[in-house]
């Protein structure tokens, strides 16, 4: 929370939004390791969840907001305060559905975007802006992208947990966990740059999991529908004779 907290002092009194959006990045690492401590030390509680998911509107549902709305929409008025407003209020509908599902303290996978998650890609998205870019190059694109992560967090497509910091386990897991540990290799020699393509890669994954499985489902029905007919047929074919 003190995290969030501080993102919005730098984006409003000092303009830094480069120490603003890390400071959203603190927050979700912060976010990250507290349920695994709080497991750790057999602390979890329903209070924690609570507070955690009050820590969570400040530091991934308001600063991101206010970040967004310093660094760029408050120049489209109306609108972007519209637009900015997106983060704080799917956000927060996205933390009250989880906390209405929950069911125990342990996770296997999330029904839509992680809050966390979209304040990281928007957050990397202006650090990569403000690194390599000028100040004023591509900004209609954040607009597309706080719509994208704020519909998607209150979708329902599946978001998978982070998996054990383990090499026990299966086959899938041990590589899922050595491809972790180079992906983290590589965005900590270069944030600014790989940061935000490593959330899209992430996005993406779930969306198009999401979309195969539906599909998958679809054909299956299909086939059952196809195999159920001729089934009738033959036995009313049989009736027949």
């Amino acid at each position: 929370m003190f995290a969030g907290y501080m993102s919005i002092v730098f984006a409003v009194n000092h303009l830094d939004f480069i120490l603003s959006s890390w400071m959203i990045v603190l927050a979700a690492f912060l976010d990250a390791i507290d349920g695994k401590v709080a497991r750790i030390t057999n602390s979890a509680s329903k209070f924690g969840v609570e507070y955690d998911s009050l820590a969570d509107v400040v530091s991934f549902g308001v600063a991101p907001s206010v970040l967004i709305y310093q660094f760029y929409l408050k120049e489209v008025e109306h609108v972007g305060l519209f637009i900015s407003f997106f983060p704080l209020v799917f956000g927060s509908i996205r933390l009250a559905r989880f906390n209405v599902q929950l069911t125990g303290y342990t996770k296997t996978h999330f029904s839509g975007l992680p809050i966390p998650a979209a304040a990281i890609t928007i957050a990397s998205y202006i650090l990569l802006i403000q690194k390599y870019f000028e100040p004023d190059i591509f900004p209609r694109i954040l607009m597309v992208i706080v719509l994208v992560v704020s519909l998607l967090m209150i979708s329902n497509v599946r978001y998978e947990v982070f998996p054990q910091l383990t090499f026990r386990g299966s086959r899938n897991q041990k590589i899922i966990f050595l491809g972790l540990i180079i992906g983290g290799v590589a965005v900590l020699l270069l944030p600014h740059a790989l940061l935000f393509p490593v959330m899209l890669l992430y996005i993406a994954a779930g969306f198009f999991k999401e979309l195969f499985m539906k599909t998958s489902a679809g054909t299956k029905k299909i086939r059952e529908r196809r195999k159920q007919r001729k089934i009738e047929k033959l036995e009313n074919k049989n009736t027949n004779i």
